[in-house]
């Protein structure tokens, strides 16, 4: 070991280290959409999870090609998206890639619904409305006449699979509270799981100037749909043109070609429309730059991320006080406010607007001081607590050594697991010397330095101790466990942490034990991966963890069945359960595994019989434990 690393990994150092951030998350970003950041959801999902990162959070995102391919689309994708997705979330989960939850786009998310229903084993499903699909359908958006086929096949395909998603989700995150209150009244969603969130816009366009105008423009950024109200700001600017011939209109990311657009409008006018199909991000702010009045008269949206730009960039705007815009804008404080479909009020208004120019300074600037408080470094931080929540639920399982069904939390499950940590320390304290405890591992030879991982009351941090030339460390997540071993044992080297991310310089140990931890961990992959770095080459892991394959009991059906269904663990504290096969494939390039162990007795008879004593396909499927002893390769130092 370099001497640069002996210094930095001083008694000292070690007992004052201090964790890095303990609640990091990895998260999966999921939409039947392109991957696209000049649309509205691909914007979205794209710009929060930068912001997420910037917080020390991975995120992972799926978009439709990758999974369909380039250039897939039509029906069919409401379907086929749906599945693959679910499929490659669990083909990642057996290569080792665990989720703390998964962000799916409401009309994509029922099978992962459904797969985290059949097993807690899939990680929590979060679902993300960008407007309930089921109140557009009932709000007549479009303002068409559906046709038979429409009416039979949407409610049976698109609308069945998102409500399904919200009612069967762990969380549901909504941009308006119109949807945050029809999904508790009428689609009967939990109102605990519900949370009212807010999109986001880039802080860069706060930054925007523009001067006023003598002929100020209207600007339209977003799809040429007509439940954007695109008939209705037609109609309006063709009425504002008549008494203003110099008027003109700006349509930013119609997402249609020109000639789709300027039908919408009298020939007369078509000239005084610029159509824009698509605008790169990085030329949004020169768009943005002038003296213009934003118009978006929906009939219906989530929270469009336009209106958030608008206001960002200190334009006046007119909009419809519906869904998400009518939580951000305030009639007459910073903007306007018309009724949906009310052409004769949206031409009143925009008329006034565009004749008062300290009118629409006064607007723009209180609009652009609400977004300053919206922009994504702002509102990440109520996704961040959506996802954490999300992550942190415990459903209702079967727990083994009580015989009965919980569906305790997290904190209840760390309290119990204290208990019996600390009883323990008490029965070995009071019983023989706990050092015997440590005899099973002797043939192992550990010896070095040492990281006790998940020490509990750090009893074999101290029998390690009083073997000569051995140097440990104590480390725990649980500040009232360290402290019983400061009690106890007197240890000098404890540290607390997360140990995804373990405060510690890379190849300090030889040894690193983690006995009974990785059962309880969100994020085994981060566990292992922090273990190979802070191993030095030829450094060994002993890790050991209940075996899931001992509930399979074929002559207990009510027990292989939960088993079956990842419903069934030891105790609440555990987040997931593993047997060898799940444990090898979890295990990084680096860590090499040398030995394997069943350990235990023969699960499920009524004589215990030492698992050592029964053949080996036995000892696979009813051991109560596993033993695994991995080598970091490399060159020895």
């Amino acid at each position: 070991m370099t001497s640069a690393v002996t210094t930095a990994m001083s008694a000292n150092a070690m007992a004052n280290a201090t964790p890095r951030r303990a609640q990091s998350l990895r998260l999966l970003f999921a939409a039947n959409i392109p991957r696209d950041a000049q649309t509205g959801m691909g914007n979205h999902m794209l710009s929060l999870g930068a912001a997420l990162e910037r917080r020390g959070h991975r995120i992972d995102f799926i978009f439709r090609e990758d999974l369909l391919g380039a250039g897939a689309g039509g029906r069919m994708t409401r379907f086929t998206f749906p599945w693959r997705l679910a499929r490659e979330i669990a083909r990642r989960m057996a290569r080792g890639i665990f989720y703390d939850a998964v962000n799916v786009h409401e009309p994509s998310a029922m099978i992962c619904a459904v797969r985290r229903g059949w097993s807690q084993r899939f990680p929590p499903v979060v679902v993300t409305s960008h407007g309930i699909e089921q109140r557009g359908w009932e709000l007549p958006a479009e303002g068409a006449r559906r046709s038979l086929k429409t009416r039979i096949a949407h409610p049976a395909t698109q609308l069945a699979q998102a409500n399904y998603a919200l009612r069967h989700a762990d969380a549901v995150c909504c941009l308006s509270s119109e949807d945050a209150d029809f999904a508790a009244a009428r689609l009967g969603v939990a109102p605990e799981k519900i949370h009212r969130l807010s999109n986001g816009c880039d802080a860069a366009l706060l930054d925007i100037a523009w001067s006023i105008s003598a002929e100020p423009a209207l600007l339209f950024v977003g799809t040429w749909l007509p439940r954007k109200g695109t008939r209705e700001l037609a109609q309006a600017f063709a009425e504002l043109r008549k008494t203003r011939p110099w008027l003109r209109l700006r349509v930013i990311g119609a997402g249609f070609p020109a000639e789709h657009v300027l039908a919408d409008f009298r020939p007369d006018d078509r000239a005084a429309v610029e159509v824009l199909p698509r605008v790169a991000r990085e030329e949004l702010a020169r768009c943005l730059a002038r003296d213009q009045v934003f118009v978006l008269a929906s009939h219906f949206e989530g929270m469009p991320l336009s209106l958030l730009e608008a206001m960002a960039a200190g334009l006046p705007c007119v909009t419809s006080k519906i869904c998400g815009m009518g939580d951000l804008m305030a009639d007459g404080k910073n903007g306007v406010v018309v009724a949906p479909g009310d052409v004769a009020a949206l031409t009143a208004r925009v008329s006034a607007l565009l004749d008062s120019a300290p009118r629409r300074a006064q607007l723009g600037a209180a609009a652009r001081e609400s977004a300053r408080h919206l922009t994504w470094d702002h509102v990440v931080a109520q996704w961040e607590a959506a996802f954490t929540q999300a992550a942190e639920k415990r459903s209702r399982r079967f727990l083994l050594q009580d015989a009965r069904w919980s569906d305790a939390g997290a904190e209840e499950a760390q309290r119990r697991l204290q208990g019996k940590l600390a009883a323990l320390a008490d029965e070995l304290a009071q019983g023989r010397d706990p050092c015997a405890e440590m005899a099973r591992w002797a043939p192992l030879q550990i010896h070095g330095r040492i990281l006790d991982l998940g020490c509990g009351t750090g009893w074999k941090a101290h029998c390690l101790e009083r073997t000569n030339g051995n140097w440990s460390v104590a480390f725990d997540y649980d500040a009232r466990l360290l402290g019983e071993a400061r009690e106890r044992f007197s240890l000098a080297r404890l540290v607390q942490g997360d140990a995804r991310e373990l405060p510690f310089p890379s190849g300090a140990f030889d040894w690193v034990l983690a006995i009974e931890v990785i059962e309880h961990l969100r994020r085994p992959d981060a566990f292992l991966a922090e273990i190979a770095r802070v191993l030095r080459p030829g450094g060994r892991l002993l890790l050991s963890t209940p075996n899931r394959m001992q509930y399979f009991r074929p002559w207990r059906p009510g027990m292989f069945y939960r088993g079956l269904r990842g419903r069934m663990v030891l105790e609440p504290s555990h987040v997931r359960e593993f047997d060898a096969r799940e444990l090898a494939g979890l295990l990084p390039r680096e860590l090499r595994a040398t030995q394997w162990r069943f350990v235990g007795t023969l699960c499920g008879r009524p004589v215990r019989v030492s698992i050592e004593q029964v053949p080996q396909p036995m000892q696979r499927w009813w051991a109560q434990g596993i033993e695994l002893l991995a080598e970091k390769e490399g060159i020895r130092g």
